[in-house]
């Protein structure tokens, strides 16, 4: 009987919270190798949808780079291990092992366990979409689903104040910045920009933990605070969008965080519908 092993590649947002997200599955056997990723066109493997990418990815170019990379080493007949030594045939057990150590920073490969049934290679397709359906999109759609019902009061007042049919208004919007000799890319919600920045925003969860929130607040001042003493915006023309109650702004922490980031950029809380649409309806009149 032929081993099946399964490998999930992760992505971690942040680096200091280490909170993996799956974002795809690679199955092998010595008789072949499937594997699915988030946003990849089914029909053309290696090519990713940028509208489709996971909204957690906080680098749309660093995304497609990978899952191309990861593409180019999969088709192949064999991998060489990082930093050297001895060529791994496909076929070998050892190249899921070498396949792992490609992994870099916020992408990782992972791992998962191996498949008890005897999987033939017509099967192989079929157990690839089963994990990847059940590993990957399940708990993606499970774990946006509180962040899309927010996504979709956002685009909701986005339309309303007619924000959304500006000219220069763009979804997914990369910004880069210099931050100590290193550039960094910060994809932030939405812009309105035309070579120039208007507008930046950007749709913020404040975590329910209270080590989490901390992390996630300091992660976010870093980014405001970089991209303000960079001069790429300043702080009111970034714009902070929270989905707070009264009862969680009373928080301590949470009440830190809303102090801090809104000393940084406007912040807007949908819970004040009113005072959004004020916000937004002001950048809707920009030219």
């Amino acid at each position: 009987m032929n081993t099946t092993k399964y490998l999930l590649a992760k992505y971690i947002p942040d680096m200091h919270r280490f909170e993996p997200r799956n974002i795809g599955v690679i199955v092998w056997s010595p008789l072949g190798i499937e594997a699915r990723f988030l946003a990849e066109n089914a029909q053309r493997p290696g090519e990713v949808d940028g509208r489709s990418i996971p909204a957690f990815v906080t680098s749309d170019s660093a995304y497609k780079q990978w899952v191309r990379y990861w593409r180019e080493a999969l088709s192949s007949s064999s991998i060489r291990p990082i930093g050297g030594g001895e060529i791994v045939p496909a076929s070998s057990p050892s190249f899921m092992e070498t396949l792992q150590k490609t992994g870099k920073g916020n992408f990782v490969i992972a791992d998962a366990g191996s498949v008890l049934d005897e999987v033939g290679e017509d099967d192989l397709a079929a157990v690839a979409n089963q994990l990847y359906s059940q590993l990957v999109l399940e708990l993606s759609t499970s774990e946006e689903s509180p962040d899309r019902s927010f996504k979709e009061r956002c685009d909701e007042l986005l339309v309303k104040t007619q924000l959304k049919a500006h000219r220069h208004f763009r979804d997914r919007y990369p910004v880069k910045c210099t931050v100590r000799g290193v550039e960094e890319e910060y994809v932030f919600s939405h812009a309105l920009a035309n070579g120039t920045i208007e507008r930046l925003f950007q749709r913020f969860n404040i975590p329910d933990k209270k080590g989490h929130i901390q992390k996630s607040r300091d992660a976010m001042a870093w980014t405001l605070e970089s991209l303000i003493n960079g001069k790429v915006v300043t702080s009111d023309q970034a714009v902070l969008i929270v989905d707070e109650t009264p009862e969680r702004q009373s928080e301590t922490e949470v009440e830190k965080t809303l102090k801090l980031l809104g000393g940084m950029s406007r912040l807007v809380n949908i819970q004040n519908p009113v005072q959004a649409e004020a916000v937004f309806a002001e950048a809707a009149k920009l030219p």
